[in-house]
This record gives C-alpha cells, sequence and structure tokens, in this order.
C-alpha cells in the first residue's frame, strides 16, 4: 500500500506526464522521467513497472523512445536484462536532440509540401481559392521558423546563459 509521499510523487509524475504530452511525448514518457530524475539511484524496467504499473511491454517500448531522443541514459549496458537507467543529466542536449529528431523533421516535410504547393501558378491557385499573396507570407513564416530552429541548435544566436547554472547542476 502506497504511503501519502508514495501517493504525491506518483501524482506528481503523472502531472508531468500530462505537461510533457503537450511537446509531442507520451504520459508515460514524463511519469518514467519524473522518476528516474527524483531516485537516488538508478532504477531498472522492473522496479520502473512497479512504481508506474505499466505493462512489461509498455515499459519496454517507452525505455526505447526515451533512449531514442537522450532523455535517460543506460547505465550497466553489459547486462541488458536488468539494465538501470537514470535521466539525462545534460538537459540542453535533451532539448537539442528532439528538436533534431522530431522538430527539424517536421519543418523539412511542412516546407517540402509548402514548395509542391508554391509551384502552381496563380489561376491554378485561384482555381481552388488560394490567395497567392497569402501563401508568400506563409512561405516567409515557414523560413522564419527554419532559421530560428537551425540558430537554437547552433546557439548561435540563442542564449540559454540565464538557464546554464540551473542545466548545468551536478547535484541534480
Amino acid at each position: 500500500m502506497m504511503n501519502q509521499l508514495e501517493k504525491e510523487v506518483d501524482e506528481l509524475s503523472d502531472r508531468i506526464g500530462e505537461f510533457i504530452r503537450y511537446w509531442g511525448f507520451k504520459k508515460i514518457h514524463g511519469k518514467i522521467w519524473c522518476l528516474l530524475f527524483l531516485s537516488k539511484t538508478p532504477m531498472d524496467a522492473t522496479q520502473l513497472i512497479e512504481k508506474t504499473g505499466v505493462s512489461k511491454a509498455l515499459m519496454s517500448q517507452s525505455i526505447s523512445e526515451l533512449l531514442e531522443f537522450r532523455v535517460i541514459i543506460p547505465l550497466d549496458a553489459e547486462n541488458k536484462r536488468k539494465r538501470r537507467f537514470e535521466t539525462n543529466p545534460n538537459i540542453l542536449s535533451v532539448i537539442t536532440a528532439v528538436l533534431r529528431q522530431r522538430e527539424r523533421v517536421l519543418l523539412g516535410d511542412i516546407s517540402s509540401y509548402f514548395r509542391s504547393v508554391e509551384s502552381f501558378n496563380k489561376e491554378q491557385l485561384d482555381e481552388v481559392n488560394i490567395d497567392s499573396k497569402k501563401l508568400r507570407n506563409l512561405g516567409k513564416m515557414i523560413t522564419f521558423a527554419e532559421g530560428s530552429l537551425c540558430s537554437i541548435l547552433r546557439f548561435d544566436a540563442f542564449s540559454f546563459k540565464p538557464f546554464k547554472k540551473i542545466f548545468e547542476d551536478k547535484s541534480l
């Protein structure tokens, strides 16, 4: 039976799971991350299953996805069955990995489809009620989004200095 503190931690991890869903992850990803982040010691899949109550299959899939985005890191690589995990202490690398692997791909798809629509002439656009001026403006927005993302990924024009101390706190 859970004591009050365990119930509160469960609620906290549940809320973090809800929050992380807005970033395109699954709720279980946030729960796993929170439990690993708060834990004094690394945890294995069995411990995480026990804490979250999810199936072995869902846990295995979720861990694989979190590893893919480098949100968590594996320990004990020689024994995969009892491999333990901890959160990636370099939050900036996690954020940029997600941006590179997901958002950049999405923006690339948007840009590709935009170029396809943009290739039609004004008469063709008029036939399907597309405003060519608004289409050009959409192109400018896409270009701006791509440039902003590239700047963030290069850290040239985007500064995380106000948060650097938090993200690099070795005691986390």
